[in-house]
């Protein structure tokens, strides 16, 4: 360090302290004045540049403090060294907060006084270089946008707003798009911090994760709930970009705003339209599943309990570890419109098996069992016809399935364990109990007991384990159910295999 090119200012009310401090920093190689007041220290700082300032604290008429913030205005990059006789911990704290560099109570040792002005002097030039060269690195970039004059055409005229930054996150530029998006003036916007910006407008957002981001992936996107001046809600579409220089360094970001509010508000209108829409459809479809129900006289309230039933082992489910992240309340929701749709397929089997009260032969069995993929194909070509819905698609999976069995012994694809959709194996528990307590044209109705125990011989072979150790849980409220929509009066005869292999097909 070159010491003789720096000067020092030295307020101190005591002359012969102030002349020796000053003579010891000379010999250092510092150019030292001495002052015994503010006024004459201001005098000094308008007359002649200082690299560092040592000033005492306690002085006959203002302070070294007061001469401190007169210097902080008018001279923010001037270093101060605080001396004093008196010293106090929370005057020191108070002016180190305000940017002093250092505190020296009295008395002190000349050869550590001078290594520490040094030090402060080097430490502050440091500063200032530092600040020079982002404050330069900022002109830079702001003058390579000013100077592509078509870029800036094609920048002002964007219906997008702009938002362009530098590697620090001050904003060096933006567009009119962007003013008027977020209602503050491109001035008040110039060389403010993201923070600032991202206060006001987007709270979520940090620029160093997004910066992170970036630099990750390449680009961030995202649509996120802004604001403006007037504190109005907007949608904003995001996307943060890198922007290159010809030596393909980044030296600076943009951020591109997109005003979505219009075009959600018609989105969620036409979603509200299209809700309308699938009601009816779905209207139609229960009834065609109504169709299939009534074809078969015993079966009375089937649709409702089944629907019922499902609904509420769904509801027991979901508090249990192993499907507490697969059932949500839409899935329920889903599930109790879908569950009537179970044997629509039925439509498609001829009476004289339908409501044959003998034993099927292999053949009518055969047919029996088709009800399934009937039933699949049908909803299926729905489907395709009005496009997907959550119940339709649901619909169609537990018409293929619901006789699907744990233990792969079902039909029609012969599924095994978790092969078989969830919302399948539902409505294969509820319907099993149903066709169990139901009378039927080739059986009477068997107790709640009865059936509870029966199905109870299943676990592990027609049902999963976890859900059938759920359903016995819920048995009181099934029988509740049953009650409810209740058809005929119960038996509690043993089934034969036969009944139970009818139960099974239908």
């Amino acid at each position: 360090m070159e010491s003789q090119k720096y000067r020092a200012l030295i307020l101190e009310d005591e002359t012969d302290l102030g002349i020796a401090l000053g003579n010891a920093l000379t010999g250092a190689g510092i150019e030292a004045a001495s002052v015994t007041s503010v006024r004459a220290a201001i005098k000094r700082l308008e007359d002649t540049t200082y690299d560092i300032v040592v000033s005492d604290i306690y002085l006959p008429e203002e302070t070294g403090l007061d001469f401190f913030h007169y210097a902080n205005k008018h001279y923010p990059s001037l270093p101060f060294i605080f001396i004093t006789g008196f010293p106090s911990l929370e005057i020191a704290v108070q002016s180190l907060k305000n940017g002093a560099y250092d505190y020296l109570p009295k008395p002190f040792e000349l050869d550590k006084f001078i290594e520490r002005v040094k030090e402060v002097i080097e430490k502050a030039r440091k500063r200032r270089d530092e600040q020079i060269f982002i404050d330069d690195l900022r002109e830079v970039v702001r003058q390579r946008i000013q100077d592509l004059k078509i870029y800036r055409d094609i920048f002002n005229s964007q219906s997008d707003g702009y938002l362009i930054l530098d590697v620090e996150g001050t904003v060096i530029e933006t567009n009119p798009a962007f003013t008027q998006l977020c209602g503050i003036r491109e001035a008040e916007l110039l060389k403010k911090p993201f923070s600032w910006v991202s206060e006001r407008l987007f709270p979520s957002l940090n620029f160093a994760e997004l910066t992170r981001l970036v630099d990750s992936n390449g680009s961030w996107q995202k649509e996120i709930t802004a604001f403006n001046e007037l504190e109005r809600k907007w949608t904003a579409s995001l996307s943060l970009l890198k922007v290159y220089d010809e030596n393909d360094t980044v030296f600076a970001y943009v951020l591109i705003a997109r005003d979505k509010t219009e075009i959600r508000q018609v989105e969620n209108a036409l979603i509200g339209s299209l809700e309308q829409t699938n009601l009816a459809q779905e209207a139609v479809i229960f009834g065609m599943a109504r169709l299939a129900e009534y074809r078969d006289k015993d079966t009375g309230y089937h649709l409702e309990r089944m629907r019922n039933y499902c609904k509420f082992l769904a509801e027991a489910l979901r508090e249990h570890p192993r499907y507490r992240d697969q059932i949500s309340q839409n899935f329920i929701d889903i599930l109790y419109r879908a569950a009537p749709l179970h044997d629509i397929g039925k439509v498609g089997i001829p009476d004289r098996i339908l409501l044959k009260s003998d034993k099927l032969t292999d053949e009518e069995y055969r047919i029996m069992r088709s009800h399934t993929t009937i039933g699949y194909e049908t909803l299926s070509s729905i489907r395709q016809q009005y496009g997907e819905m959550d119940f339709l698609d649901m619909g169609i999976q537990i018409t293929w399935a619901h006789h699907e069995r744990y233990d792969g012994q079902g039909y029609p694809r012969g599924l095994k364990g978790e092969e078989i959709p969830l919302a399948a194996q539902i409505v294969a528990i509820a319907d099993v109990y149903d066709a169990l307590t139901s009378k039927r044209c080739y059986k009477k109705a068997f107790s709640h007991q009865a059936s509870v125990n029966t199905i109870k011989m299943q676990r592990g072979k027609h049902f999963s384990p976890d859900l059938l150790d759920v359903f016995l849980t819920v048995t009181d409220d099934f029988d509740t159910i049953r009650k409810n929509f209740l058809d005929s009066q119960t038996s509690t005869r043993v089934l034969s295999a036969e009944q139970l292999r009818l139960i099974n097909a239908s």
